[in-house]
């Protein structure tokens, strides 16, 4: 995998949210409860492009929330969130590949990619990008993005 380097800066995204802790899996099912209410969130910035936001805690756990990038003034619906993704400079790489590798690919971002590459991963916030290449979670083709924050 070759990354990109990019400059984002702040967005907001609104969706739902769960604590994970270190291995633990639950993420697919956080999706499957919001995709049935992915209509809910008005003033989405972009219809096809979702996101996984993954928040380190200073507990070691994890906080994922799944949603789309919004304007700034979208109303939350109940049972949502509104997350405000700090500008990071990402190193952004493509996973092909089902949902459940996913994990597998960002291992191997931090285990020996980025070194490969003359990065340096720093705290902030991981992102996972859907679009309209990711089509199947299951699908052995389907393909999406891991921004990984970097100095």
């Amino acid at each position: 995998m070759q990354p990109t380097l990019i400059e984002r800066p702040a967005f907001t995204v609104i969706g739902m949210e769960a604590i994970f802790r270190d291995g633990e899996d639950g993420y697919a099912e956080l999706w499957q409860h919001f995709l049935p209410r992915e209509n809910e969130v008005t003033g989405k910035v972009d219809h096809v492009v979702s996101y996984g936001v993954c928040e380190p805690q200073p507990d070691g756990t994890v906080r994922y929330i799944t949603g789309f990038e919004v304007q700034d003034d979208a109303a939350i619906p109940e049972g949502m969130v509104r997350f405000q993704v700090p500008a990071q400079r990402y190193a952004v790489f493509t996973h092909t590949g089902t949902a459940p590798q996913i994990s597998a690919s960002f291992h191997a971002i931090h285990d020996h990619l980025l070194a490969k590459h003359g990065l340096q991963a720093k705290d902030g916030v991981d992102l996972e990008r859907y679009d309209t290449r990711f089509d199947d979670p299951f699908d052995p083709a389907s393909q999406m993005e891991l921004h990984i924050p970097v100095h």
